[in-house]
């Protein structure tokens, strides 16, 4: 089993997340993972970290150049994708901004490339699509203290986590104002 190493700045966040949790549930949920184990049959909202830009410039400039032309989006790990079912609302987040937001088409393929992550240091894993013309940044980054406040939830910074549609209408307003 791989040795996990838990920084400071990580245990703030599973403290953060542990209120009124089991350990367990706190894990699967920093994971992106269904609390209730119960397996996703519908298309979620889903908040996305990227640790390979420097800053959410980058990320936005990447959403509106890369994603938003071919709508191909590399995986560092197939782990956090497995259970995001297709047309899925995706959030792409960036130091605790939400910078903008797509739809994911198509689930969770093996990536044949021959790309390196730069998280990883490995071949990327995976690869998901998503349609490019529902590509946008935000005009306005929604912050995570923003965000929490109107949502009356704690956020993740460190892998995905699942949203409600409620979350998602919150947020694209805040985006909007």
């Amino acid at each position: 089993m791989p040795t996990i190493y838990v920084d400071e700045q990580v245990m703030v966040e599973l403290k953060r997340s542990a209120v009124g949790r089991v350990p367990n549930d706190v894990i699967r949920g920093l994971l992106g993972l269904s609390v209730d184990e119960e397996k996703v049959t519908k298309p979620g909202v889903y908040l996305v970290p990227h640790g390979e830009f420097d800053d959410t410039d980058d990320l936005g400039q990447w959403l509106s150049d890369e994603l938003a032309n071919g709508g191909e989006y590399l995986v560092a790990s197939q782990h956090y994708w497995r259970n995001v079912i297709p047309d899925s609302i995706c959030l792409f987040q960036k130091k605790m901004m939400i910078v903008g937001e797509g739809k994911m088409v198509g689930g969770l393929m093996p990536y044949s490339g021959s790309e390196i992550s730069p998280q990883t240091g490995r071949r990327y894993a995976g690869i998901v699509h998503f349609d490019p013309i529902s590509i946008v940044v935000y005009k306005k980054l929604v912050t995570f203290s923003e965000a929490e406040k109107l949502l009356g939830k704690t956020l993740t910074f460190r892998g995905m986590q699942k949203l409600t549609s409620k979350d998602y209408s919150i947020i694209q307003k805040a985006s909007a104002a």
